[in-house]
């Protein structure tokens, strides 16, 4: 699986001919079609962010975040862990096993994630967390 392509697992393929060209849609569309396992830290962030293949590479995303919880795309250190606590509820309720992931990884790193990002970005990011496993039960 993880040698295919988000469009080739979704079995959607995008039309190369973009209405709306800006770079987030650009990169968008190209990242689609690169291998999952060859994604960056960076790529992985952006689709997530954007709610693009989600089932699919949110694995990828967990494991690179139990190397690091930090992990950092172009933005700052920890923003793959950022736009991994923002996915719907309604996703986690499909992956449960991967919410207990996250939610572990948070907590065992809790302190770091409040050293590094603050206070207000930890709180954000396990009210996120909080809000899901309520609404899971």
């Amino acid at each position: 699986m993880e040698s295919k392509s988000i469009e080739q697992l979704e079995n959607d393929y995008w039309k190369d001919d973009i209405e709306f060209p800006s770079n987030l849609v650009i990169n968008c569309h190209k990242y689609r079609k690169i291998p999952i396992k060859e994604l960056t830290e960076e790529q992985l962030r952006l689709l997530i962010s954007q709610q693009i293949g989600v089932e699919f590479i949110i694995g990828i995303a967990l494991e690179k975040l139990e190397k690091n919880i930090l992990t950092e795309g172009d933005f700052y250190r920890g923003d793959l862990l950022v736009s991994v606590s923002g996915l719907p509820t309604e996703f986690w309720i499909e992956k449960q096993t991967e919410f207990l992931t996250l939610q572990n990884l948070v907590e065992q790193n809790s302190e770091l994630i409040k050293t590094e990002l603050g206070e207000k970005k930890f709180d954000r990011i396990n009210e996120k967390i909080k809000a899901s496993a309520q609404q899971r039960l």
